[in-house]
């Protein structure tokens, strides 16, 4: 079994752990030897190089290296899988699905592959072929945790609930002692109405939690009680993981959308979810609540946040109900802006009849 545990995998769970917690530093990348054909000292002499920077983690030197070597080897698949992975781990992860696809033929069974691949393109919100490779790449190492643990969120992302909850219990043998996995089982049980039974979860879990992870479970419960209309109590857990964590984006959302559904401290609402997008400018979820509380104090900073959100998560099926209510208030703002303008036309022909 790896005992690597990947950055991004962990990464992955920052929509529902909300930050990366204790994300511990990538393995050295683990290479695949190149050995293209007919290869010139110059060449080899360059794949090295290349080679060198990417187990050193200097990854943009790494990128120059291979992109020179493969100008001139574009048919090393060897090369195209360190320099895909490489582009995951620098965030390029359009440019790592061209050079992954490239090496896959050669390497389909090839674990790292497989699983950058499906971070790739979970990344791009393609899940279904992120599920694929997630799965390929738990074929060569069934008990891969991180793996089995963004398989999991795949499925969750895209409300394939029966099949998160069973790979949920999967992770649960490997592991009973992961508040991730408390967290992973929780958010799934609420999403099927098992609310008792997520908040049973969640307690349990804190009794063997470390100080720094319980504030991560009370920003969980936090959002189960706000659902089940609990507020006193989804405000208390709000706050209590804001008592030792105050920089935790969700626990900081979550305790903006109590006030905005009080109606009421629209202000300070405000200033929760500003700190939440500093601390995480790709949380989405902030932007959307931002558009809600500025409805009335500013709706030009309104819609700008609506556009925002709009933007990035349009193919986020997390965010199906928000992005689906959106278009249609787009849709009748583009209605009314027509009307106004056809209406201001009629009144200037108007007046010019007048004038002739």
């Amino acid at each position: 079994m790896r005992t690597t545990s990947f950055a991004s995998s962990l990464c992955l769970l920052l929509s529902l752990l909300t930050a990366c917690v204790g994300s511990p530093q990538p393995q050295p990348l683990q290479l695949v030897q190149s050995r293209p054909q007919n290869v010139s000292p110059t060449h080899q002499a360059l794949i090295d190089v290349a080679n060198q920077y990417a187990r050193d983690g200097l990854y943009r030197e790494a990128i120059a290296s291979f992109k020179k070597y493969l100008a001139e080897q574009p048919k090393d698949a060897a090369a195209h899988r360190t320099l895909g992975i490489i582009y995951v781990k620098s965030g390029a992860y359009k440019q790592a699905i061209v050079h992954l696809q490239e090496a896959l033929p050669l390497y389909p069974d090839n674990f790292e592959l497989n699983y950058y691949l499906a971070e790739a393109y979970r990344t791009q919100n393609r899940y279904a072929d992120a599920i694929y490779h997630y799965k390929r790449a738990l074929n060569t190492d069934p008990k891969n945790l991180p793996t089995l643990k963004a398989l999991t969120w795949s499925y969750y992302s895209i409300r394939y609930y029966t099949e998160a909850l069973k790979a949920s219990k999967a992770l649960r043998k490997m592991d009973p002692n992961d508040f991730q996995i408390s967290i992973i089982q929780a958010r799934i049980m609420n999403k099927i109405g098992m609310n008792d039974k997520a908040l049973t979860v969640l307690n349990k879990a804190e009794a063997l939690a470390s100080p720094e992870e319980v504030p991560y479970l009370y920003s969980v419960k936090g959002d189960i009680y706000l659902e089940l209309g609990e507020k006193d109590k989804a405000e208390q857990s709000f706050r209590r993981a804001l008592q030792d964590q105050p920089l935790l984006p969700g626990a900081l959302t979550g305790l903006a959308k109590k006030l905005l559904t009080d109606g009421k401290n629209t202000d300070q609402a405000i200033i929760y979810l500003e700190r939440a997008i500093r601390i995480r400018p790709q949380h989405l979820e902030a932007y959307f609540h931002l558009g809600r509380a500025y409805e009335k104090l500013d709706p030009k900073k309104s819609e700008d946040f609506y556009k925002q959100f709009y933007k990035e998560a349009a193919f986020d099926p997390s965010f199906q109900q928000e992005v689906a209510s959106l278009r249609i208030r787009f849709a009748n703002e583009e209605k009314k802006s027509k009307s106004d303008t056809e209406s201001v036309q009629s009144s200037r022909a108007e007046e010019l009849e007048d004038q002739l």
